[in-house]
């Protein structure tokens, strides 16, 4: 009896410890533009309303990255651009904001800027897809 008591908590323990891991198994694109869209109504920009050629970027910190983050979490360095010539120049009016905000916050050792979105196309690559 005992036995099958531990042999049922350690089954139950596991579960718990793997389904709240920082795992990104479950991260898609999709989640990470809507952190970023969140993260910059945090500051009282809506992206959807800037103008067209608009580009987005974030200090994403993978690691940190799980359930409640997907909720609730916002990037604490960003950066966009708008009324942008093409791709490249909103590429590096958004990755330029980024490292500012990264530097500023003294975060660069726990998250790197990458390119989220360009207009609305989406641009982030998630390592497990």
């Amino acid at each position: 009896m005992n036995k099958i008591l531990i042999f049922c908590i350690l089954i139950i323990t596991s579960y718990s410890y793997i389904n709240n891991s920082h795992s990104n198994e479950n991260i898609t694109p999709l989640d990470i533009v809507d952190i970023y869209k969140r993260s910059m109504m945090h500051w009282n920009i809506n992206y959807d309303k800037l103008d067209e050629n608009k580009s987005g970027a974030a200090c994403i910190p993978w690691d940190n990255i799980d359930k409640n983050y997907l909720k609730e979490g916002v990037f604490i360095a960003l950066g966009y651009g708008f009324n942008l010539y093409d791709l490249n120049i909103g590429k590096k009016a958004a990755l330029e904001g980024c490292e500012r905000m990264r530097k500023a916050n003294k975060i660069e050792n726990t998250c790197v800027c990458e390119m989220i979105l360009f207009n609305n196309e989406i641009l982030i690559k998630i390592n497990n897809e």
